[in-house]
């Protein structure tokens, strides 16, 4: 649910200030903004706030159902709305700590900020005993981490049963992903069945189901029962463009490309008018940014080709302001859109795709003035290294295309020595995503060159399934960041080796992790071919084509 990474790097910082003013909390362009929309949130978060306003209440219980929600940035803008009405609400502060993480290094002194209020608040004997509770579970995650936090959640939630949000921190932070088989690990299985109980007792609640779609959202083999409760969540909030969104993610997963493409549609079109009605800038909505990219690779996995490059071409060229270097939204333009075109041409291949996709990356005098700000610079590096390798290899120039191999393991561990810098700069979940896409595509060039050398062309084979094996599902809500799946590599390296049986398993292979991918399905059509069982490939070919109407 956060980046936790950022918010552990200030545990120093805490208690560095001595006066309060409201308007420490908000940034200079929300000053003059009007008020967030109230939503309505059924069976949301509901507990009694300590404000002496009325309205600080309803804002601040506006502000905790949408970080729940998926939606931070109007959480954090109505927690404002809440200090505004009563600069002494504890329950604000709270909401503006845990509303401001992420990517981007925009609010880190107002999480010091609103971290140290509420300590001294607590201090103070302000708030209720179960407000206090909430600021001491913060403290507890800022000081010690995530399994801390979920210990203390978890025995606030037995003194205060009935309290709804104490049992989705507990089990937000106690969740601990799947492995490479779909299985939940101890953690995350201990959460899923304290989150199964409060559906049994819940059925019908957004909040709960939302919570359940977004710990299970990583799954490598999201399940049928899963998607019918997406689509019952977008069908339930139909105007909140989170839950919309997560339908999009989850129709993507199991290969319904179409539907996915419109999911995000309507979440993009959502974020647009709230940002309309705001009157805020694109910056300020990095939901959108992430939407449209999403809405990007369904259409390519649609094989509407076109269309998936023109939305990344227009998100590339969306201008950054030089004043907002440390926000979320220009992060996620630098290190997603920046990089979204180059990565679909590596997808879709053909012709001359290694110069296409290095012209689309930034120029190497604008990777220069990234440098003291951001480590995408890296990452563009990376990347121009893998496609002039390729480029290398269309001349048949495989001694040169071996150096820059070499280059590009060099710069992958050179890059890796920039890890604190990415933490300290907040964009150290950005900087992880983009060291695996040039780890994948790092080993998948090696792999390239060695088969094309034809020397031990088994040693091809190590370095497509570490190429594979480096490859995971979707993630945080985005697709995954190296969009052709590695599967094929290890197919297509069968099938030249006339192993058309082993080429076909791990096609299927494949498909368990990207149903209905149009390149996987390619491919087993071919082996099939190429094996003989033309029946088997005939029904495939109208497989494929099915997809393929539907853009």
């Amino acid at each position: 649910m956060k980046c936790w990474c950022m918010i552990l790097a200030i545990v120093g910082l805490l208690q560095a200030q001595t006066t309060y003013k409201p308007d420490e909390m908000k940034l200079e362009r929300l000053k003059h903004l009007k008020a967030p929309e109230i939503r309505k949130f059924s069976a949301g978060i509901e507990m009694a706030i300590s404000a002496s306003d009325g309205e600080a209440q309803t804002h601040v219980l506006q502000g905790l159902n949408l970080i729940h929600g998926g939606w931070d940035f109007e959480a954090y803008r109505h927690f404002l709305m809440a200090l505004e009405k009563d600069p002494d609400c504890m329950m604000a502060y709270f909401g503006i700590a845990f509303a401001t993480q992420g990517d981007g290094d925009e609010f880190a002194k107002i999480r010091v900020t609103a971290i140290d209020r509420a300590l001294a608040l607590v201090k103070l004997q302000a708030g209720t005993a179960l407000e206090q509770a909430y600021v001491r579970g913060l403290f507890e995650l800022v000081s010690k981490g995530p399994q801390a936090a979920a210990e203390m959640f978890g025995r606030m939630g037995k003194t205060y049963p009935n309290d709804l949000q104490l049992a989705l921190f507990e089990i937000y932070f106690l969740r601990s992903g799947f492995d490479e088989y779909g299985m939940p690990k101890e953690g995350q299985k201990v959460a899923q069945d304290k989150l199964q109980s409060l559906l049994k007792k819940h059925p019908e609640s957004p909040l709960l189901i939302n919570a359940w779609l977004v710990i299970r959202a990583e799954n490598p083999s999201p399940s049928q029962e899963d998607l019918a409760l997406a689509r019952k969540l977008s069908t339930m909030s139909a105007e909140f463009p989170p839950y919309q969104h997560l339908h999009g993610h989850y129709e993507w997963r199991v290969g319904n490309f179409a539907a996915a493409a419109q999911a995000f549609l309507r979440a993009s079109n959502l974020y647009h008018g709230w940002l309309k009605e705001s009157r805020l800038g694109i910056i300020d909505c990095p939901e959108w940014i992430r939407a449209e990219s999403y809405r990007a690779v369904a259409l390519s996995s649609l094989g509407s080709v076109e269309s998936a490059f023109q939305i990344a071409e227009s998100l590339a060229k969306i201008p950054i302001p030089k004043n907002r270097i440390g926000s979320a939204g220009v992060r996620m333009i630098l290190w997603e859109a920046r990089t979204l075109t180059a990565r679909l041409h590596h997808r879709h291949g053909g012709k001359g795709y290694a110069e296409k996709a290095i012209a689309s990356l930034p120029k190497p005098t604008e990777v220069d003035s990234l440098a003291s700000f951001t480590k995408a610079a890296a990452s563009y590096q990376g990347l121009m290294l893998y496609f002039e390798g390729v480029k290398s290899l269309e001349k048949a120039d495989a001694k040169r295309a071996g150096e820059i191999a070499t280059l590009m393991n060099l710069h992958g561990n050179q890059m890796s020595t920039s890890r604190k810098a990415a933490i300290e700069w907040g964009e150290i979940s950005a900087f992880a995503r983009a060291f695996t896409c040039l780890e994948i595509l790092s080993a998948d060039l090696q792999g390239t060159v060695t088969f094309q050398s034809g020397k031990v062309k088994s040693a091809a084979y190590n370095w497509f399934a570490g190429a594979r094996e480096r490859q995971a599902p979707a993630s945080r809500m985005m697709p995954p960041i190296v969009l052709c799946p590695m599967h094929s590599k290890t197919g297509r390296y069968y099938m030249d080796q006339g192993r058309f049986d082993d080429a076909i398993l791990e096609f299927d292979e494949g498909l368990k992790l990207w149903p209905n991918d149009l390149i996987l399905l390619d491919g087993k059509k071919e082996a099939l071919t190429r094996k003989g069982d033309t029946s088997a490939a005939m029904l495939l070919r109208f497989k494929i084509d099915e997809i393929r109407a539907q853009k």
